[in-house]
């Protein structure tokens, strides 16, 4: 059974990320009654992940296009693929959906460690818009990471593998100086390193395992004294 076992410094670094920031990707992980960043999970277990993302119009990024200089009025598409570094033999993705009505196919491709393509068309796409109410957080795919038997402390964190595709930029929005609603190129610096695009789960052995160590090393003390 997974266990939630998270450090406050976590949660509160991650509530501060997700502040500070007014638009960005985010994974979280299910650690049984909220979505967070951080869950401990042991052999066996299986975890609930999901990969959206976010923008708050009312501190938007100022961006430069070829049309001006202009506040982001909406994020529109990402484009690249993701990945789960620290699996150990036997983890998997398993049931991974698009819950995103515009997101292509390729967006939810799995192969290994890693979702989606580097393809253009691995895209989740009309993630907001100007003409629709705005929403904190837009889903766009959710899945599973199903842990295997290795039974060691280990951390698997659920990140970025690629950010944007050839030209085609990672994050896209629309700008005030865009008149006729031109896609402009989203401002890469900051984007696909944010804290807030790690969801960590650290495998941790189950409470019996513990005991069976522990009691494995009494007996072995006692033979050592004997």
């Amino acid at each position: 059974m997974m266990k939630s076992m998270i450090a406050a410094v976590v949660g509160v670094a991650g509530i501060a990320a997700g502040a500070n920031a007014a638009w960005g990707l985010k994974f979280e992980v299910w650690d049984g009654g909220a979505w967070v960043s951080s869950v401990s999970a042991a052999a066996g277990d299986v975890v609930k992940f999901r990969f959206g993302a976010y923008f708050d119009p009312n501190s938007a990024p100022v961006i430069t296009t070829a049309d001006g200089t202009g506040t982001a009025q909406a994020m529109t598409r990402f484009t690249g693929s993701n990945q789960a570094t620290g699996f150990a033999a036997g983890d998997v993705f398993q049931n991974v959906v698009k819950t995103i009505s515009s997101g292509n196919a390729a967006l939810t491709q799995v192969a290994g460690a890693t979702i989606g393509t580097t393809a253009v068309t691995s895209f989740g796409s009309q993630l907001f818009l100007a003409d629709v109410p705005f929403e904190p957080y837009k889903e766009i795919y959710v899945g599973e990471v199903k842990i295997g038997a290795d039974n060691s402390v280990r951390s698997i964190e659920i990140k970025n593998k690629t950010f944007g595709s050839g030209n085609t930029a990672g994050l896209t929005f629309y700008n005030s100086a865009s008149p006729v609603n031109k896609q402009s190129g989203a401002p890469q610096s900051g984007g696909p390193g944010r804290e807030d695009m790690i969801a960590t789960i650290r495998v941790v052995p189950a409470p019996g395992s513990l005991a069976l160590l522990g009691l494995g090393g009494l007996v072995a003390a006692r033979r050592r004294r004997a």
